[in-house]
């Protein structure tokens, strides 16, 4: 297969994303490599090569290093990435499988319990590995490593726990936290054992307490 035919084919593959969403140089050189029976590392050259013509040929826009995305112009201008695909590709799922969840000040403004704009929204991922955290000021994002892996069954308890104790440190604008937090448990159909036993393994010792006065809210 000739060059030209390597660049029509990474032509046709990028078209077949929709506008505005994030189109990443790994997974374009994987499938090329696949498709080529080719070296990923020089699939990944050659991507490399082709997307920056692309690009400078005004097909494509390039957002930061490895991240592309196709521009449609409307009656408004010109359609940007919006940053909270790459956020939630880069921190929350990864080919379909939870790893991360909001945390922090913005998830107390996200549920309802803080008029408080963060600066940053802040996200626990395993994507993280460090202790401490880190700020991502390209995607205006705090991140740190979780309690505990984060999985498909335990990251709203996780998340859920962050918030109570998250709540000490965010001016609170809710009369009555602990009913909101039971309310909260109610509507997104958690179990108070999971809950627990989660913050019994994962958090400090008051943890319980706090998670007792959620439950005596409701007597």
């Amino acid at each position: 297969m000739t060059q030209p035919g390597y660049k029509q084919y990474i032509i046709d593959n990028i078209h077949r994303f929709p506008f505005g969403l994030p189109i990443y140089t790994n997974d374009i050189a994987n499938d090329f490599a696949g498709q080529f029976e080719v070296d990923v590392k020089e699939a990944k050259a050659l991507v490399n090569v082709y997307l920056k013509r692309i690009a400078d040929n005004g097909d494509l826009k390039r957002y930061c290093k490895g991240i592309y995305y196709r521009a449609q112009e409307t009656p408004f201008g010109e359609t940007r990435l919006n940053p909270a695909h790459i956020i939630s590709d880069t921190y929350l799922q990864k080919n379909g499988v939870v790893i991360g969840y909001e945390t922090g000040a913005s998830f107390l403004n996200r549920i309802g319990l803080t008029t408080q704009i963060a600066k940053y929204k802040h996200y626990a991922t395993n994507a993280f590995k460090q202790n401490g955290s880190r700020v991502d000021k390209k995607l205006n994002a705090v991140i740190r490593r979780p309690p505990a892996t984060v999985t498909e069954e335990n990251h709203q308890y996780l998340q859920l726990l962050d918030a109570i104790a998250n709540k000490d440190h965010v001016p609170i604008d809710a009369h009555h936290p602990e009913t909101f937090f039971l309310d909260y448990i109610r509507k997104n159909g958690l179990d108070f054992a999971k809950l627990v036993a989660y913050g019994s393994k994962y958090y400090k010792k008051e943890m319980l307490l706090r998670i007792g006065e959620i439950a005596a809210s409701e007597l």
